[in-house]
């Protein structure tokens, strides 16, 4: 009885880590979900490569041959996380910080930039998509010339300091945002700057006012997969994922992963191999001694009368024969 349900528990332990490695999972911006809120599409367009800027330094290898994407960040930025982007940007790297009304902002502060994402949401009754609120771009320029449009998904505007920024692309004359003034909501008519590229160091910094603009369900919009193109070029694509809230089967599927990583490394796989088998010899080992015991006990109960000491000390002369 005690050997099935030991049994069954390892059963359902099993199952239950291959149900949570193949069962997608559903948080916003997340490279592994299909659904609409996800990013797998652009991780299979860009070959994306997931990294956590509070612990990698992988970003700082060749940063002139690479780009990092931070795609609507929830958390804020820590003193490490910033000097590591502000030293990959110095030496050549590209960063793309699309957000509206996350916590962009705080990366832009650390960095010691006066542009800013508005947090103010942007609405076309005319140049959109089914709703006011998916905005389309029609002014676009520079090296982005060869896109006609993108559709937006409640995008923010951009707020640029004089002199800091280039603009590449905007709303329509007919977008607006809505701003209290005098104790009213005023109507203050755009076009907006939606797109804009800062050179910081040796590197380029892209900002997109719009968190959305590359998940699942806009990838196909209009120019928007192009847009995501552009700013790849061939280059090797990393994304910060640090600033993520998981659900709960996200932080398992993070941990899994984890665990996976160091659990195939060469050190680590044999150091388990080795536990394994003294576990296993050691447990063979146990349960012979508590066999011994169990059988001396049986004899007892079978003839009480009969001397412990003697027992065991026959046993005894039988083994060293």
């Amino acid at each position: 009885m005690k050997k099935a349900l030991i049994s069954g528990c390892l059963v359902g332990v099993v199952a239950v880590i291959f149900l949570m490695r193949f069962y997608p999972p559903t948080d916003d911006f997340n490279l592994e979900n299909p659904f609409w809120n996800g990013l797998k599409n652009f991780q299979e367009v860009t070959e994306a490569t997931s990294v956590n800027l509070a612990s990698e330094v992988r970003v700082t290898f060749f940063p002139a041959e690479s780009i990092l994407f931070i795609i609507g960040p929830s958390g804020p930025f820590g003193n490490e996380e910033v000097a590591l982007v502000k030293s990959y940007l110095e030496a050549g790297g590209g960063l793309v910080l699309a957000d509206d009304f996350g916590s962009g902002n705080f990366l832009l502060e650390g960095l010691g930039l006066r542009s800013r994402f508005s947090g103010k949401l942007v609405v076309d009754a005319l140049f959109r998509g089914k709703a006011s609120c998916l905005p389309k771009t029609v002014d676009i320029s520079h090296f982005l010339a060869n896109i006609s449009a993108l559709l937006l998904n409640y995008p923010t505007f951009l707020e640029i300091a004089p002199g800091e920024a280039s603009v590449l692309a905007t709303s329509s004359a007919f977008s607006y945002v809505e701003e209290l003034a005098n104790g009213n909501m005023e109507k203050r008519p755009g076009p907006f700057p939606m797109i804009a590229e800062i050179s910081y160091g040796k590197g380029k910094i892209y900002l997109v006012a719009d968190a959305s603009i590359f998940i699942n369900c806009m990838l196909d919009e209009e120019d928007n997969r192009k847009l995501a193109a552009s700013f790849v070029e061939g280059k090797q694509v990393f994304i910060d994922t640090s600033t993520y809230p998981y659900s709960r089967l996200g932080r398992l599927k993070a941990w899994q992963m984890e665990i996976y990583h160091v659990a195939s490394r060469f050190e680590v796989r044999y150091s388990i191999f080795l536990a394994l088998v003294l576990f296993i010899v050691g447990m063979r080992f146990k349960r012979k001694k508590i066999k011994d015991k169990e059988n001396i006990r049986d004899i007892l109960e079978r003839h009480p009368d009969w001397n412990k000491t003697t027992l065991l000390k026959i046993k005894k002369e039988r083994k060293d024969e």
